[in-house]
């Protein structure tokens, strides 16, 4: 076999090798810095074009109503537009699975709610994102609880005669939901199970249907945020609220907690996210935006009108309320035998 000469002990390897090690060094020193120019000044020049806000529900519904309100400020406060893209289906997860798989740039955000990062993981079933790996939250921006109310021929006049004919009556009582494993549907079989009734649920593609059906008196009754208008015109009646204190809209209306249903507590929530993995300056820019348009005391007016209370709440408290949130829908599920679809 032939001898090769070895290079790394000769005076002139050396030399090569080390001039080599330089140039390499010099290279990967220019290389970084170049990242690093092009990323702060991506972030300084942030952002230059419109930015996209996924909203995972139909057009017209509060969250949608909302999102809007909340997104032509963040525009204003940004100096860009901010475009609202309705992506339904799937109760909202289609939406959120699309801004996961996005490009985490700051241009497209996703106009989350509890139920699209905190119910629909703890069900399981058919979520292709994880709300923890998959996004950044920038904030929360709203919370609303909704009331019990019935078209108002039901054979009952308060919340403690519902109750009444609901024991009286097993699975005769309807009440309407935007689908099995929604917000309401959660809601209204919590209801039942710590108030000791049973009660026969009818699935409708969204909130909007529901409503109707019960207006029409196909149904009887439903857990609703969008109803006041029905409510004061007298259709429909409310019969109690479902968050800790009293709805400002339905300020004559208790609790369902105050009625004698112990620790019965159902509210949601709004926020706002990226998907993961955004520029630090980028993030913290939209943090800040998002910060100053959810205490924009012109936007909770509009948003107050529909039932959505402003609440802010950091980054790191979205994330800390959606992991306490997770582990007590996957606790009523269980206890329920509450399933997505």
């Amino acid at each position: 076999m032939q001898n090769i000469p070895r290079h790394d002990n000769h005076p002139a390897g050396q030399g090569a090798c080390a001039t080599w090690h330089r140039q390499a060094h010099h290279l990967l020193l220019s290389a970084a810095a170049t990242f690093a120019c092009t990323t702060a000044t991506a972030a300084d020049d942030y952002p230059t074009r419109p930015i996209r806000m996924v909203v995972p529900v139909s057009a017209g519904s509060s969250a949608d109503t909302a999102a809007r309100a909340f997104a032509q400020k963040l525009g204003e406060t940004l100096g860009k537009p901010v475009v609202v893209e309705n992506k339904v289906g799937a109760g909202g997860r289609i939406g959120a699975a699309e801004v996961a798989r996005a490009t985490p740039d700051g241009y497209t955000l996703l106009y989350g709610t509890s139920i699209t990062q905190a119910l629909y993981p703890a069900l399981g079933n058919n979520v292709t994102y994880d709300p923890f790996k998959d996004f950044d939250a920038l904030g929360q921006t709203f919370w609303f609880a909704t009331a019990v109310v019935c078209h108002n021929q039901v054979p009952f006049n308060d919340f403690k005669g519902l109750l009444a004919y609901a024991r009286a009556n097993p699975g005769k009582l309807t009440f309407a939901n935007s689908g099995s494993g929604g917000g309401n549907h959660f809601s209204t079989e919590l209801l039942a199970t710590m108030a000791g009734i049973k009660i026969h649920h009818v699935p409708f593609r969204g909130n909007a249907p529901g409503i109707q059906a019960v207006l029409g008196h196909v149904v009887d009754c439903t857990l609703q945020t969008e109803v006041k208008p029905f409510v004061e015109s007298g259709q429909l009646r409310a019969f109690a609220t479902t968050g800790k204190e009293r709805d400002p809209r339905f300020a004559n209306v208790p609790s369902v907690e105050e009625l004698g249903v112990s620790g019965y507590v159902t509210t949601w929530w709004h926020a706002v996210y990226t998907p993961a993995g955004a520029p630090p300056a980028v993030r913290r820019m939209l943090e800040s935006a998002v910060k100053r348009v959810a205490q924009d005391p012109a936007v909770s007016a509009r948003t107050a009108e529909i039932g959505l209370l402003p609440q802010y709440l950091p980054p790191d408290e979205v994330t800390q309320r959606t992991r306490t949130d997770i582990a007590t829908f996957k606790r009523i599920a269980a206890d329920s035998r509450i399933a997505l679809d």
